[in-house]
């Protein structure tokens, strides 16, 4: 115990609730060091989050990966997509990558050196090294963005001002373009750029683009992706929020979007309007991070996979565009909440309020904390009930009023005085060891018993727990 916290390390603590019917327990959390940390209540449904391999949030075999708020960014020493030949001599950029057919697929923006512009695309079987699509020139097409649409990949692109789609089976041969949205009346007449295409759970096809001249953000919806209705403006800010490319995974919407000197992260959530002047970012990475940024940036596009988030930013290098990649992984050292619930017959957990990981489970044991690295805990709260069982960790005398030390109770059902109206468990036997409430409750018993339980009062440390740090 340190500062109220208690610090696990390389190692294990252990809290018996005795028999409940139910309970949820929070705490808040971090792994300040190391590779992992992990809950369980028993030999099955385990909490685990794990920094290094998997890279995920799981319990048990349902998993999801880390909010973008706890991710590090690190971007590739050098560009992945560079020009090739004379019709990409000028520069290539606008990347947007969709798996399709087993394969990943990068739509990007190749330019001449006649400054002609056409939609390019390129395959990667992981995500570093990428083969070029000879048959697939969209010519004065740019800024393209794809989705898979069951078997058919339907390509959304720029040109004139207007976002044009077409399709495709096998990724070489493409239909005839049809327009999509063409410029309106109001806040994007100067013309459209920088699409991005999403279908949301419900069916809805979602287009947000760019426009033209302020390069504000705009928004527009379809039933079929086909024709779109536009939503409205979203945000004026053109220099703040620009070339945006969007996600829907986990967490729900997410945007990366590109300024000239910097790229950032915003999370969206269940709104498709979320991109606005006010949006909460995430910085991801600044000009000159990389030999690549050294000019600034156009645009990028955010891949989200079982390896976890990577984006690819069109940079520019000695006064020529090219692709870079940027990784993510979880960073240790920062705190989160962990919420774990069970009703009887299902275990779930949360982790910073993010989405339900889920467990069926009968009956549970002690709960377990294991590190591998340092953990830590604070502020653990258990809130629970259940019915009057043995005091297991006791061995005294029953029904004493003190603090349940040395004489403790032994197998009485009673509620003890020391205890803070919970039924067969002392708030002092953390870890497994009697003693140290000094509450000296006096509430009678109650039906549905509540238990908080503060980490600067009540944490014992346990044998696997490293000695306390000093000042």
């Amino acid at each position: 115990m340190s500062d109220g916290v208690l610090e696990i390390a390389d190692g294990s603590a252990t809290l018996d609730l005795g028999v409940v019917s139910s309970f949820t327990f929070a705490a808040r959390m971090r792994l300040a060091s190391g590779d992992q940390f992990s809950v369980g209540t028993g030999s099955i449904c385990t909490f685990t989050a794990d920094y290094t391999g998997a890279q995920a949030l799981s319990l048990d075999s349902a998993s999801v990966p880390f909010n973008v708020d706890e991710l590090a960014f690190t971007a590739s020493s050098q560009a992945v997509v560079e020009p090739d030949d004379l019709s990409e001599a000028a520069g290539v950029g606008d990347p947007d990558v969709v798996s399709f057919g087993g394969q990943w697929w990068m739509f990007y923006t190749a330019t001449d050196l006649g400054s002609l512009p056409a939609v390019h695309a390129a395959t990667s079987s992981d995500l570093t090294t990428w083969t070029r699509l000879d048959t697939l020139e969209l010519d004065g097409g740019a800024e393209p963005t794809a989705l898979d649409d069951g078997g058919t990949l339907v390509v959304y692109y720029a040109a004139g001002g207007t976002i044009y789609r077409t399709t495709t089976t096998d990724g070489t041969s493409f239909s005839f373009p049809t327009v999509a949205l063409s410029p309106g009346p109001d806040f994007d007449s100067s013309g459209l750029g920088n699409p991005s295409i999403l279908r949301g759970d419900d069916g809805t096809w979602h287009l947000w683009y760019s426009v033209t001249d302020s390069g504000a953000t705009g928004h527009a919806v379809s039933n079929d992706g086909l024709g779109f209705t536009r939503s409205g403006e979203l945000s004026a800010d053109g220099s703040r929020l620009a070339a945006l490319d969007v996600t829907d995974g986990a967490f729900g919407f997410e945007g990366v979007y590109t300024m000239l000197d910097s790229v950032g992260f915003s999370p969206g959530g269940d709104d498709p309007e979320f991109i606005d002047a006010t949006a909460d970012v995430r910085p991801a990475l600044a000009m000159n991070d990389t030999s690549w940024s050294e000019g600034g940036f156009g645009s990028a596009a955010a891949v989200r996979d079982s390896a976890g988030l990577t984006l690819f930013v069109d940079g520019v290098d000695a006064g020529q565009r090219v692709i870079g990649r940027v990784d993510t992984a979880p960073a240790p050292g920062g705190w989160g909440s962990l919420v774990l619930r069970w009703d009887g017959t299902t275990l779930t957990a949360s982790w910073n309020d993010g989405p339900d990981l889920t467990c069926a489970l009968s009956n549970v044991g002690p709960f377990v904390v294991t590190a591998t690295g340092t953990a830590e805990l604070d502020e653990v709260r258990v809130d629970y009930s259940g019915t009057a069982t043995t005091d297991t960790a006791d061995t005294g005398t029953p029904n004493d009023s003190g603090a349940d030390t040395a004489t403790a109770d032994t197998g009485d059902s009673a509620l003890d005085s020391a205890d803070t109206g919970a039924l067969g468990f002392n708030a002092g036997e953390w870890l497994g060891e009697p003693g140290g409430c000094g509450c000296q409750s006096t509430s009678p018993p109650r039906a549905t018993p509540v238990l908080t339980v503060f980490a600067s009062l009540l944490l014992i440390r346990a044998a696997l727990v490293r000695p306390a740090r000093t000042a």
